[in-house]
């Protein structure tokens, strides 16, 4: 029983898991509702405030919202394609067309991008893991003692948030850096050197972006489980064909 049980708590973990992603790749398509978070956040004023004071490129808090948007679209897109066209992202400054990024904000996106890949690889992976271990358990006719399972979700999900909490959501983002991205790739920016982390009003966005990610994975997971609570009456024949 307590095997099983394991069993059940696993594929749920992976459940939760691959609906997190889910909402991931729902907020990528829809390039992180940058435009909504601009406006949340005030990011127009950050970049009015911070633009001129940028040691490397100009003309950034000329712009107008639309074009703010599109260029945030457009690093949004390059991530989630390899890395691809990051170096071609321009806008329109006296007439001529600039970069937006410098050669170390570039290399610190391709890094981002390459762990996008490896992120989307993964959670393709726990969610076959998942729906295998899901058609197992269902095939062997047994069922999650759903108290003890929501005691052991909420559990490890409580921990780790309070873990954040205590440690601090910009400390963990910080140090999540420093262990993923390659020691000698740069990865803080201050304003003042980087148009990307200014229109990114880095790391203040994320946070919002982090949310609706959260609130789209836990929205889907609660679709999972009504769909697999249906699945098990079905089998036990409440549910007519």
């Amino acid at each position: 029983m307590k095997r099983i049980q394991g069993l059940w708590f696993l594929t749920l973990l992976g459940g939760f898991i691959s609906c997190l992603a889910l909402g991931w790749l729902v907020q990528a398509k829809q390039n992180y509702s940058y435009g909504f978070w601009y406006d949340w956040y005030s990011i127009g004023a950050h970049i009015e405030r911070f633009g001129p004071k940028n040691r490397y490129i100009s003309g950034l808090e000329l712009l107008d919202k639309e074009e703010h948007v599109r260029l945030f679209d457009d690093i949004s897109i390059a991530v989630h394609r390899h890395g691809e066209g990051l170096a071609d992202i321009q806008f329109e400054h006296n007439g001529q067309a600039v970069g937006l990024l410098h050669r170390a904000e570039i290399i610190h996106l391709q890094d981002v991008a390459n762990l996008i890949d490896v992120l989307y690889s993964a959670s393709l992976l726990i969610a076959f893991v998942t729906l295998l271990m899901l058609a197992g358990l269902l095939w062997r006719g047994t069922a999650p003692l759903w108290k003890q399972q929501l005691f052991w979700l909420l559990g490890t999900l409580l921990m780790a948030g309070a873990v954040v909490l205590i440690v601090g959501p910009k400390e963990v983002f910080y140090q999540l850096h420093v262990w993923i991205f390659p020691d000698n790739h740069q990865w803080f920016f201050y304003y003042q050197d980087s148009l990307m982390s200014t229109l990114m009003k880095a790391p203040v966005l994320f946070g919002g972006i982090a949310l609706a990610i959260i609130a789209g994975g836990v929205l889907f997971f609660a679709l999972f489980v009504l769909l697999l609570c249906w699945l098990l009456r079905f089998r036990s024949g409440a549910v007519p064909a």
